[in-house]
């Protein structure tokens, strides 16, 4: 993907701190096969289709529609990447009503069939990175109750995510929210292996503790009970690509298991504040099994 492309004027911004578009995003994104419309999503923020249109794009740099349909076809190659789920599936959880439409906007945005792309894609999990610890990282699998979070949108690399908590930690004390008494949750969406470093979606969120807020950025969104797996990370944020891989390439390969497709993201959930702790970070990585 780039900016060529007539549909992508400018990158998204780094924090969306406006409630409308906020609202519109997390709606655009809560329901992956349903075949929405512009007046749907403008009904739901209250504003003109017209006035969503030209304030979405200004904002993100692409119109909702082809917003939903980049962030779909890249859920697609995730779960391509990442699943055994056949590829008509693939093509209707993405909101595609034929097979032949999905492999049209597939090679349009990746430049190669999802057949193709499940290929390469696999082989490569298939060859783990060199191990640079003899110590091997505990992985658990456990049964997690639903929770409630309030979440605050970002988008940029993986090295950026320590300045998206700093943020988010002064927009909640511009909320007037303390952080001793929340529990802090990352929610990732995408991978650096299949989206643009620019374009990957990133949430700082914390678990509600029963606020009532008002036309604030914070959006609702839902950690779904079920089988999650887990590992620690601690340290800085610059290393934690090879913790993934310790679980979603080197474990996962070993247990039999399989991540849950159309997920709604990994988590990592901190044991401290983020936005105070600098480098030294202490977290654990949460992934959905199916």
């Amino acid at each position: 993907m780039n900016l060529e492309n007539p549909e992508h004027t400018r990158f998204p911004p780094v924090m969306v701190d406006d409630p409308r578009i906020a609202r519109a995003i997390r709606f655009l994104e809560r329901t992956p096969a349903y075949r929405m419309q512009l007046t749907d999503v403008a009904h739901h923020v209250k504003l003109s289709p017209f006035h969503l249109q030209r304030l979405f794009k200004a904002t993100m740099g692409e119109t909702p529609s082809a917003y939903l349909r980049r962030t779909r076809l890249d859920r697609a190659a995730m779960n391509l990447q990442m699943s055994s789920e056949p590829i008509t599936r693939i093509a209707f959880n993405a909101g595609y009503q034929s097979h032949e439409a999905f492999v049209r906007g597939f090679q349009l945005q990746f430049g190669t069939t999802p057949s193709d792309f499940r290929s390469a894609a696999q082989t490569q999990l298939m060859s783990p990175p060199p191990v640079t610890s003899a110590v091997a990282p505990t992985v658990a699998v456990d049964d997690l109750e639903e929770r409630n979070l309030l979440a605050l949108r970002f988008y940029g690399p993986h090295t950026d995510f320590v300045a998206h908590w700093r943020m988010f930690g002064a927009y909640l004390s511009k909320l007037g929210i303390e952080d001793k008494s929340v529990t802090a949750v990352s929610i990732i969406y995408d991978t650096p292996l299949i989206t643009p470093a620019r374009y990957l979606r990133h949430d700082c969120a914390i678990i509600d503790p029963g606020l009532e807020l008002v036309d604030t950025a914070l959006q609702p969104l839902l950690f779904r009970a079920g089988r999650y797996v887990s590992i620690r990370h601690r340290g800085s944020y610059d290393n934690v690509l090879q913790t993934y891989a310790a679980v979603s390439i080197d474990w996962l390969a070993s247990s039999g298991e399989m991540f849950l497709p159309d997920g709604n993201g990994g988590y990592e959930v901190y044991r401290r504040p983020p936005w105070h702790d600098g480098e030294a970070l202490d977290f654990d990585i949460v992934l959905p099994l199916a």
